[in-house]
């Protein structure tokens, strides 16, 4: 049912895009993996490597529990904090676009298409944006840095759904993660997610060139 309540026709109503950014907008889970080997490594750590991708893949980055491996004094994990995030800095420039992020972007912003960002990453998810010239798409860039309750709450959404007054039928929130989705959902809007399933309230897409199919149809 959900996959005809989405499709409507963007030439006549005002719809919204809410992105989240790494493994949607782009593709930063190899920087991220590289900064938290580096990470392990500076602390003399066993990285699984394996199991730690498929962990932020699905959940987040933040919410590794580096304390399941250092059982030392809270100064050495806070330090390890400090330096993982010195480290995902530093491989910024690492990051590249999703495929046809920039042309879809362009696309649906020419069609009357308004988009936002709302991520966890740090205020640098401005400086990647500009480095792949498609920060003029977005009116607002949402990050850690403006101190909302992190996903699953609604908190950021809903402070983009009250100060742009939009329309929570047509405004959606574009993930690739399961928290994606519960956020959407408690912010009462609907969902377009790269990886997971249809539902009442999810669309599940196998790359962002679906997105204009959806909206048009």
């Amino acid at each position: 049912a959900f996959r005809h309540v989405i499709r409507l026709d963007w030439r006549n109503r005002l719809t919204t895009l809410i992105w989240d950014f790494d493994g949607t907008l782009v593709d930063s889970y190899e920087a991220i993996g590289e900064a938290l080997k580096d990470t392990y490594a500076h602390y003399d750590l066993t990285f699984n490597e394996e199991w730690v991708m498929s962990f932020i893949i699905k959940e987040s980055v933040k919410d590794f529990d580096f304390t399941r491996w250092l059982k030392r004094k809270i100064w050495i994990l806070l330090s390890c904090l400090v330096s993982l995030k010195k480290s995902k800095r530093r491989v910024d420039h690492k990051i590249n676009p999703m495929p046809h992020m920039a042309e879809i972007l362009k696309q649906t912003k020419q069609a009357g298409v308004s988009h936002f960002v709302y991520t966890h990453k740090g205020i640098t998810a401005n400086d990647v944006l500009e480095r792949l010239g498609v920060h003029q798409y977005f009116t607002e860039v949402v990050t850690s840095a403006n101190g909302f309750a992190r996903k699953p709450e609604p908190e950021a959404i809903d402070y983009l759904l009250e100060k742009y007054h939009l329309d929570k039928s047509d405004t959606y929130y574009v993930g690739d993660r399961r928290i994606d989705v519960e956020a959407a959902e408690n912010a009462g809007i609907k969902s377009i997610n790269l990886g997971q399933p249809n539902s009442k309230i999810n669309q599940k897409i196998a790359d962002l060139s679906d997105i204009p199919v959806l909206l048009k149809a």
